[in-house]
Parts: C-alpha cells; sequence; structure tokens
C-alpha cells in the first residue's frame, strides 16, 4: 500500500498518539473507547484528504462491513429491544475502523511502530510493578488492596492485570524485528524468552486461570516458531522451553495455594465441566439462543432475555464470545462474524506464510488466537475495554503482515 505523506495538522496525531496508546487504552474503560472513536475519526479525515479508500477494499474490512449491515438491518429489527440494539449496532464499526486506522495509517513508518513498541514496554512494565508490590503488601502503589479472595488487582481495581496483559504481551515480541539491537538469532531467543518468562509469572500470580492458560498455550506456539525459524538454535531454543516448564514447576512448589487455583482447580473443572460454574453459564447462554435460533435476541440483548428466562440472571454474559455471538445475533450473525474471524486471520499470516516467516507468523497467530480461539472462556471481547485490546492486536497483526521488516537470522 502507497503511504501518503500526512496534511497539515493531521501530523499531530500521527506522532503523539503511538507514544500515547498503550496509556490510553489500558487505564480506563471510558478514555479507551473515546480514543479507538478518535482514531477512526482521524482515519477518516486523512483518507477523505488524501483520497486513499484502498483500505476499505480489503478482504477483511469488506466481511466487518457485511457483518455491520446484518446488524443494522436484519439483527436490529427483530431485536427484544431495537433501540438498544442499534445503538451498539452503529457503533460497532469503530472496531474495524481503528484497526484499519493503525494498520493503514497511525502506525505505518518504522519509527512510529518503535514509539508505541517503547511505550508498551514502559507501560506493561509500570503495571508488572505495582501488581508485584500488590502481591508482596497486600495493596499496589495507589493503596488499591487485592481482592478478598487474594487476587491480584494492580492498578485496574478489578481482578483483570492478568488477562489485560496477556492481550498486548506478544505484541512486544515483534521488538525483534523492529530494533536493530535484536537483529541476531541469539538475542531474539534471550529477548523473548526473557519476556515470556516475566509475564508467565505475572499472570501466574494475579491467580487468573483463563490468562494463565492463554499465555502458556501462546508461549509454546511462539517457541515453536523461534524452533522453525532459527534450527540451528534448537538447542538455546529447547533451553529457553525447558525453562518455561522449571519455572511452572518452581512456581507449584512455591506458592502452592496459588498453584492449586491455577492447576488443580482447572483441571477439576474440565473433569466436571458440565457441572462447573462455566458449563452452567454455557448451557444458560444456549437457552438464551434458542429464543431466536437464526437472527438472534439482538445485540447487546443477553442480559434481559436472561432474566426473562429466570436463568442465571447475575451473569452479565455468557463468558464465551461465539456463544454470546450466537445468542445475539443469530446462527447467521455467527456466520458471518466467524467469516469476518477467518479472513482477519488469513491477512494476517498468509503473507507470512509465504516468505516463511515463521517466528512472526507464530507471533501474529498467538495474538489473534489469544481473542479468537473459540473455547476461550472470561471477559467478553464485545465489552469495550476489552475490545480496544483485542483490535489493537488485529490492527498490529495486519500491519506486520503488509510491513514487517526482514529477520536476519545471525
Amino acid at each position: 500500500m502507497i503511504a501518503f505523506r500526512p496534511t497539515h495538522w493531521l501530523q499531530y496525531p500521527q506522532s503523539v498518539l503511538p507514544w500515547l496508546l498503550p496509556a490510553l487504552l489500558l487505564f480506563s474503560r471510558l478514555i479507551a473507547d473515546f480514543t479507538v472513536l478518535l482514531s477512526g475519526i482521524l482515519f477518516l479525515m486523512w483518507s477523505f484528504q488524501q483520497q486513499n479508500w484502498q483500505w476499505a477494499k480489503q478482504l477483511w474490512f469488506r466481511c466487518s462491513l457485511i457483518f455491520w449491515a446484518y446488524l443494522l438491518l436484519i439483527n436490529v429489527p427483530f431485536s427484544v429491544d431495537p433501540f438498544d440494539s442499534l445503538l451498539y449496532a452503529v457503533t460497532f464499526i469503530r472496531w474495524p475502523l481503528f484497526a484499519a486506522a493503525l494498520s493503514c495509517w497511525l502506525l505505518l513508518s518504522s519509527d512510529r511502530q518503535r514509539h508505541f513498541l517503547l511505550a508498551l514496554l514502559a507501560t506493561t512494565l509500570f503495571i508488572g510493578l505495582d501488581t508485584g508490590w500488590q502481591y508482596i503488601t497486600g495493596v499496589d502503589w495507589f493503596g488499591i488492596p487485592a481482592t478478598p479472595e487474594n487476587r491480584l488487582t494492580g492498578p485496574f481495581r478489578n481482578p483483570v492485570p492478568g488477562i489485560m496483559m496477556v492481550r498486548v504481551e506478544f505484541i512486544l515480541l515483534f521488538a525483534v524485528v523492529l530494533f536493530a539491537s535484536l537483529q541476531s538469532a541469539t538475542r531474539q531467543t534471550l529477548y523473548i524468552a526473557s519476556i515470556l518468562l516475566a509475564f508467565l509469572l505475572l499472570i501466574f500470580i494475579t491467580g487468573e486461570r483463563m490468562a494463565f492458560i492463554l499465555c502458556l498455550a501462546a508461549s509454546l506456539l511462539v517457541m515453536l516458531g523461534l524452533a522453525l525459524q532459527y534450527p540451528f538454535k534448537r538447542k538455546l531454543i529447547m533451553l529457553g522451553g525447558l525453562m518455561l516448564a522449571m519455572v511452572i514447576i518452581a512456581l507449584s512448589f512455591w506458592l502452592p495455594e496459588t498453584a492449586q487455583r491455577m492447576i488443580i482447580s482447572t483441571l477439576d473443572k474440565l473433569q466436571n465441566f458440565r457441572d462447573s460454574d462455566y458449563g452452567q453459564v454455557f448451557r444458560g447462554a444456549i437457552e438464551v439462543w434458542k429464543q431466536s435460533p437464526w437472527v438472534g435476541n439482538g445485540l447487546h440483548s443477553y442480559q434481559m432475555v436472561c432474566r426473562e428466562l429466570g436463568t442465571l440472571s447475575n451473569c452479565s454474559h455468557p463468558h464465551n464470545l461465539y456463544l454470546q455471538i450466537g445468542a445475539e445475533t443469530g446462527l447467521i450473525g455467527l456466520g458471518l462474524f466467524s467469516l469476518l474471524v477467518l479472513s482477519i486471520f488469513y491477512q494476517a499470516l498468509a503473507p507470512l506464510w509465504k516468505q516463511k516467516s515463521w517466528l512472526l507468523m507464530s507471533i501474529s497467530a498467538a495474538i489473534l488466537l489469544i481473542s479468537f480461539w473459540p473455547l476461550i472462556g472470561g471477559i467478553s471481547i464485545l465489552n469495550n475495554w476489552v475490545a480496544a485490546l483485542v483490535w489493537l492486536g488485529v490492527g498490529w497483526t495486519l500491519l506486520m503482515a503488509n510491513h514487517q521488516p526482514t529477520v536476519t537470522p545471525r
């Protein structure tokens, strides 16, 4: 894609936003949503000035427009609360616009990509240290206490630092191709292993099971990509994988109560999934879906229908993206949304596959799978705070697919 020269005042957000994005998206739900909306508006203004609408012709964005049209023209009229569904349907497009803004405008230059990664590293370091301090002392630097269940909150006031961090940590791994000081196989391996170990430790002490499972699985995927990229460094990479295993074993003995929750209780939950809290929530979501299987009950209608059925009325969402999409937009909406997700995977990973950039492809796949893997439970990515980080990952992987530098094995 041709990079157009920014005109007059639009060059200022291009220079400033990459430095500010991590803090704007991570620390406040309201500010994150406003940042996403503002970025989309500025991107549309830039596109109009430059008369550059090529990004709107990309397959993944066309799929997002089809899903959006379905929400507005079919899902909303059949909603149990058309006015509420209309509000959420109209504003859905801000997420794909944000991803397009990142990949086609805001972070196009290598300098701005490096500025963003430096800001993200500083922000995650602050969150990690604040959360670690809360683990040691019981309160974080702002006086926020851990929850009664010994779940850590860090600076978020809610027990979410693990799931927030796992959605951005793998973006940091792209530093290996953006910074000259990391342009060797040995340095890249050491850097990647260090980042993965640090985040595994952080997420383990938070007590967030799903975040830890996602972090561990994605870390193994990245290590596989590293081994394929640098077969002559397999001993070093195997040592890194062994270190990951040793850290988990050591943490299990060092923190037995946390290990009980993170490992033992997870295995028990999987063995008795039908009767577990997740199993009950999933069954409730299926009951909601059955009320309107084809076109759904309407976007953002889950809680209302749940209360009307008298099942799981205390649950704000079904803890699974695809069950929520199915319950609220029906089988047709689920099919269109799945098509959108598949098109994102294709456009983000296919160029890297063709270039045999196994390391970059594994990192990009990890970022996308953390958000879109069907079996993931937890906070809904339709939640505006989490969605901001999800579409940040989408925009970044699309950017790296089209504008990624060359990996130099040494």
